[in-house]
């Protein structure tokens, strides 16, 4: 080998490694022009508010609202907060005055002010002020009520409880100063209130109980009803039949007379009397029998027991 044909192997290795090194260099470029802008530009959705901090100047600004774009230096970080509904649910257990452990489920909305975001943020840098000022105030302050109550009053007197809880807690979350008064829009939900198994099955035997009494003493009423009902029947039917042996007695004393007067003064009034009434009795006993033939001293008497049978 020569010594022109080993200049030309080096100067093709050089143009080699030249050209390795621009398309390099080309890459990088390419990738820090993408980077670049993904680094400053903030894209900020609806129902979210983006605070940026500058760890340099320690600086935080004012929360930006979506939906919008921001700008921002490629060190300053971005804080994503959702101001717009937020929820937090969670079970208590808690003791009841007579020292009946309960099972309280509650469930807690909101929204976040975005004047009050930045606030916000200086005193929950994580943004965890959900699970650490809002779940102790929460759990302090169902705790707090419950003890004021016996198990049985929780149930008699839940819309009563339910309303100190939701007066209680959000007094609480208004006036705790970390939360920076950030909170609007509270709206406060007792879920359920989970008692143990055999007090359950205690209070449901106690609830059979009082419901067979209230029907005993529905049956006991409707029998003295009807029993008086029944004896006011009687009285009644008693003081028809009264009023229409009256009735008869006074139609049979009339009778009697009218009878009398057209026979005169034949001094057999006591006679014709007993007679009459005997041929009621008979009208009575034998309906059906139009003539009665009775022997009167040997003479026979013909007696219709029916006058109005021609």
């Amino acid at each position: 080998m020569n010594n022109s044909d080993v200049k030309y192997d080096s100067v093709g290795l050089s143009l080699s490694k030249r050209q390795t090194g621009l398309i390099l260099l080309v890459i990088v470029l390419v990738i820090f022009a993408i980077m670049v802008p993904l680094t400053l530009v903030v894209s900020v959705g609806v129902g979210h508010g983006a605070v940026l901090v500058d760890p340099i100047s320690k600086s935080i600004s004012d929360p930006i609202l979506g939906p919008t774009y921001a700008l921002k230096a490629p060190w300053v970080s971005v804080v994503d907060v959702y101001y717009a509904t937020e929820s937090y649910e969670t079970t208590v257990p808690c003791f009841s005055s007579d020292q009946l452990e309960m099972q309280i489920g509650v469930l807690l909305r909101w929204s976040l002010i975005p004047d009050k975001i930045r606030d916000l943020y200086s005193n929950y840098p994580r943004m965890d002020y959900k699970e650490t000022a809002i779940e102790s105030i929460m759990e302090e302050t169902i705790r707090l009520i419950t003890k004021k109550y016996t198990a049985l009053e929780t149930i008699e007197f839940r819309e009563i409880v339910r309303n100190e809880m939701e007066a209680m807690v959000l007094e609480e979350l208004a006036t705790e100063q970390s939360l920076a008064g950030a909170l609007t829009r509270l709206e406060f939900d007792l879920k359920n209130i989970d008692y143990p198994e055999k007090y359950t099955s205690s209070i449901e035997d106690k609830l059979v109980a009082e419901q067979q009494q209230i029907q005993a003493g529905f049956e006991r009423e409707k029998i003295l009803i009807l029993a008086n009902a029944t004896a006011q029947e009687v009285v009644i039917k008693a003081l028809g039949q009264a009023e229409a042996q009256v009735v008869e007695a006074n139609a049979t004393r009339q009778a009697i007379e009218l009878v009398l007067e057209s026979v005169g003064q034949s001094g057999n009034e006591t006679r014709i009397a007993e007679l009459y009434l005997w041929v009621q009795a008979l009208q009575r006993i034998a309906p059906e029998v139009e003539i009665l033939l009775v022997g009167t001293d040997g003479i026979p008497v013909l007696i219709p027991t029916n006058p109005t049978t021609p």
